[in-house]
């Protein structure tokens, strides 16, 4: 999550780059400010408890693993074919779309039942089990919450659960589903519950084919006043047979930068198309990437075409199989990036992938328990 907010740096220098020569093509002014402006931001959303938070995530979504092995297989191959175009970035949606199809069927069991977590795990409390390095059910209860606890850990500088343990927080996953409709409350708080992290609530809907997530809420750096940082996000996946669809807008307050995302993964065998739009505003300014990845997953063969915009002009862009010497980046002119361009494309693709992957990851709390 941290790295996707210091994107809105690269905007308000890479737009710069329209006034640098009017009679020239549009590129970036000031590749090596690029970089350096967005390590300049990183810390300011890079919460000890928010981190430990999104580790969490990514150990419940480990429950979710069979079903979608082979959508994660065929992600570990392409990854290395697609980092030189940064075509990497449209990636996680991939799999989003193959865990949410397949949480199809069990949405409509939980619809009936008008629940999504089981009452018989009401309570319960996971903590780390430093022997096995997951979460377990170790006896421990809290009265009167209509869901389940994790308790969150200090990690350490290698991005892992630091051992022996020391607790900073907690992650509460509430089922708040009625008859007429599925919803889950996550909330991240402190140990001692006075500083809320994260509050969002997730509304599932389903039938035997297609299936449907929309989560909106709010993630903070836990601060106040003029050091506040609070994004504010709503965003709906939905997936079918055919496909997915994940629409996504988060709106940062301090300083105002909106990130928007619009991906859609088509599935056509033997091909997967995923077709993809980020847009970063800041000061009414846009930089914008769109991309189209197609795969042949019988041959393995991928095709790009990924075009990097500033207020509408083109300052970079790739086209072609990202493993042929000649596919290369070049400006509005045709003309190759040069290296200081590359890095700026680097900074900016790191940080749109986190970006993806923190949008995604808040549905995971939500498909790990629809899927028990």
């Amino acid at each position: 999550m941290r790295l996707f907010l210091r994107a809105g740096i690269v905007l308000v220098l890479a737009a710069a780059a329209c006034n640098k020569d009017s009679a020239s093509p549009v590129d970036f002014s000031d590749p090596a400010a690029v970089s350096s402006n967005l390590s300049s931001v990183d810390s300011a959303f890079d919460t000890e408890v928010f981190r430990s938070f999104n580790l969490a995530t990514i150990m419940l979504d480990a429950a979710t693993a069979p079903p979608i092995q082979p959508a994660a297989t065929l992600l570990g191959t392409l990854r290395p074919k697609l980092e030189r175009t940064g075509a990497q970035i449209f990636l996680p949606g991939l799999l989003q779309a193959r865990k949410l199809q397949a949480l199809a069927p069990q949405l409509s069991v939980s619809a009936a039942q008008g629940a999504i977590i089981p009452d018989s795990l009401y309570g319960r409390v996971f903590e780390w089990n430093d022997t096995t390095d997951q979460y377990e059910f170790k006896g421990t209860t809290v009265s009167n919450l209509n869901g389940v606890r994790f308790i969150l850990y200090a990690l350490g500088i290698n991005g892992a659960i630091f051992e022996p343990v020391t607790a900073i927080g907690t992650l509460d996953i509430i089922d708040e589903s009625t008859s007429s409709g599925l919803r889950l409350h996550v909330l991240v708080r402190n140990t001692a519950g006075t500083t809320t992290y994260v509050d969002y609530t997730v509304e599932l809907s389903g039938s035997q084919t297609t299936a449907q997530a929309m989560a909106s809420g709010t993630i903070t750096n836990g601060l106040s006043g003029a050091s506040n940082k609070t994004l504010s996000f709503d965003q709906t996946l939905a997936a079918n047979a055919g496909g997915a669809r994940l629409i996504a807008t988060f709106a940062l307050n301090n300083p105002a930068i909106t990130l928007m995302l619009n991906e859609s993964v088509s599935f056509d065998d033997p091909n997967v198309v995923i077709n993809a739009d980020f847009r970063i505003i800041q000061n009414s300014q846009t930089i914008r990437v769109a991309g189209r990845i197609t795969v042949n997953t019988q041959t393995q063969h991928v095709e790009v075409a990924i075009t990097v915009y500033v207020d509408g002009h083109p300052v970079a862009s790739i086209s072609g199989d990202p493993t042929a010497l000649g596919t290369l980046w070049v400006d509005a002119g045709g003309e190759p990036l040069t290296a200081a361009d590359l890095a700026a494309l680097d900074d900016l693709f790191d940080a749109l992938e986190n970006f993806e992957q923190a949008v995604l990851g808040l549905f995971s709390p939500a498909q790990t328990l629809a899927a028990l």
